[in-house]
């Protein structure tokens, strides 16, 4: 029984510092009649958790107690991103968004005039009056002379960009990334066979403060999130060739999830038999997916699409990302092993050397056991080695860091008990 209402402890914790930071509501002042509906919606999930014969010994409480967590998610997360899109909307173009989501629509209007994104600077655009510092000084973003994000990332917005323009005279870059976080906890919710655990995966992944500030400002972690986990929930049922199809989508999000690739072809090829068959026709789906999605935009300019896609985040041009955030860079920054956190510094080094090892033995461990859990926590472990050691650890990455951790270990908890 405690199990039982431990989600629903955590719902109440977790939403109220939310709506008493954000407008839920896109009017002047959140009404009462709004937080009076969320506040019952919590502590009847409480009592429904603690007592499920309360209300009756027929009360179906685990379809209940689905109505009462999604009902909250709609309010907390729903309300206030939809309330920080109309906010916007009203106000300008760089209020309360993150860089990203700026380039991002700057990138959709090139691409619309026949410009290609990954040439083109952004002065001129909004992106050049986003407030930009670098050790506490204002700066040159470095974000305008690159746009880093892979292409999946820009051409999927169209669908949004196309629909909202007509209808609501507006477009804004977070509309993919709520469709997204919705996306990946409806896929959650059918891919982990235990219900508790099912829902206190739900609210850590949509209302951890490690990362619910971050996408309410748009940051683009949850968009590679949502095809990663539908590309694991297909493989795990063995749809290899649909799932091969996904993983692509994911790798052609964000860089992040290249790093998980290895794993991926492990779990294939243990799972699926070893056959040779099944992991060149997995290899090829994920070929030919990356090359007509990423293809044309690296025969339009390969030197712009690379430049700005690999080698601007390791320092190899010359506006690079600088080092910054909370990892190696900046503690050998510190230390005056790093004078000018513009100039290269072969990061790649301690990439191999710490990075390599930890994929190995994430892949070793993957290998004795081939189970999702072991896959995502080793991809999660991996990719931290390899974050803290690069140019850059910056506070987004820790929290989708720490979602990766979640989903692994309560993953690791539903396959136990699903046993």
């Amino acid at each position: 029984m405690q199990t039982l209402a431990l989600d629903a402890l955590l719902a109440f914790v977790l939403a109220v510092p939310v709506v008493m930071k954000y407008r839920i509501l896109p009017v002047a002042g959140t009404p009462y009649w709004l937080f009076a509906l969320l506040f019952f919606i919590l502590v009847a999930n409480v009592l429904v958790s603690l007592y499920p014969g309360l209300f009756g010994k027929k009360l179906p409480v685990e379809k209940l107690k689905s109505v009462l967590l999604w009902s909250t998610l709609a309010i907390v997360v729903g309300g206030t991103s939809m309330t920080a899109i109309i906010d916007r909307s009203k106000t300008a173009p760089v209020y309360g968004v993150h860089d990203i989501i700026l380039q991002q629509e700057s990138a959709l209007r090139y691409l619309l005039e026949g410009k290609n994104p990954y040439k083109e600077t952004y002065f001129g655009t909004p992106l050049e009056e986003w407030h930009y510092d670098e050790l506490g000084k204002p700066a040159v973003n470095p974000a305008l002379y690159h746009f880093v994000m892979p292409p999946w990332y820009l051409l999927f917005s169209f669908l949004f960009y196309g629909i909202s323009i007509p209808l609501l005279g507006f477009f804004d870059g977070r509309m993919p990334l709520v469709f997204c976080l919705f996306g990946t906890l409806f896929i959650i919710s059918r891919w982990f066979k235990e219900r508790k655990i099912a829902n206190i995966t739900l609210l850590l992944v949509a209302l951890s403060p490690a990362v619910i500030d971050y996408f309410i400002e748009g940051r683009s972690d949850i968009f590679a999130l949502f095809w990663f986990v539908w590309a694991l929930y297909l493989l795990e049922k063995k749809k290899f060739l649909l799932s091969a199809g996904i993983f692509a989508l994911a790798v052609l999000s964000k860089q992040t999830i290249w790093f998980a690739a290895p794993f991926y072809g492990v779990y294939v090829w243990i799972t699926g038999k070893k056959s040779t068959s099944t992991v060149f026709k997995s290899l090829l789906v994920v070929l030919a997916v990356v090359a007509l999605i990423a293809g044309p935009f690296i025969l339009w300019n390969a030197r712009a699409f690379t430049d700005s896609v690999v080698f601007y985040l390791s320092g190899n041009t010359p506006q690079s990302y600088p080092v910054s955030g909370y990892g190696l860079g900046m503690l050998l920054y510190e230390l005056g092993v790093i004078r000018d956190i513009h100039a290269y510094y072969p990061f790649t080094l301690w990439q191999l050397g710490l990075g390599l090892p930890a994929m190995g033995i994430g892949l070793w461990w993957l290998a004795k056991k081939p189970v999702m859990s072991r896959l995502i926590l080793g991809y999660g472990v991996t990719l931290l080695v390899i974050w803290y050691v690069s140019r850059y650890l910056n506070n987004s990455h820790l929290g989708y860091v720490s979602t990766i951790l979640i989903l692994a270990v309560l993953k690791d908890w539903d396959e136990k008990i699903s046993v």
